[in-house]
């Protein structure tokens, strides 16, 4: 004989109750780290120029890889990225030109365009840096089928 369905109703409303009831009381949301690489700006790097690697991996011929990072500001004053080169017309860069404090951090969008490339890539894009002697440079990498 199968149970009725007023009695699997039951069983089911008291395990959801149980539940309910087992959970603990909410406190206030916890502040996750902002999405997306971080890529460091420090003292050493603003004097000495760095860089660092976007890997878009395997991508269709045609196709347009959008990457998001964040640069962090490590240095004890402001930074302000003022524009920046590419070695190609296939990437781009998206960037608020306004101050990063101490320990603020920049959104960036980069954008490469596989249209008319073909096999493995690497280009360039460089950061140039109010005050700093030398660019940062990112490399944008990609393999093209």
């Amino acid at each position: 004989m199968f149970p009725s369905r007023y009695l699997l109703r039951g069983m089911l409303l008291t395990a959801v109750v149980a539940g309910l009831a087992a959970c603990k009381p909410r406190t206030a949301a916890r502040q996750l780290p902002p999405a997306g690489r971080i890529i460091a700006l420090t003292d050493s790097v603003l004097r000495n120029g760095g860089s660092d690697t976007i890997r878009f991996g395997h991508l269709g011929s045609g196709e347009i890889a959008l990457s998001r990072l964040r640069i962090e500001n490590r240095t004890e004053k402001p930074v302000v990225v003022t524009s920046y080169r590419t070695s190609c017309g296939c990437t781009s860069l998206e960037f608020d030109k306004q101050p990063v404090p101490p320990g603020g951090t920049l959104p960036v969008e980069i954008t490469f365009d596989s249209r008319g490339e073909h096999g493995w890539q690497l280009k360039s894009v460089e950061l140039l840096i109010a005050g700093a002697p030398r660019t940062f440079r990112l490399l944008v990498e990609a393999d093209i089928d």
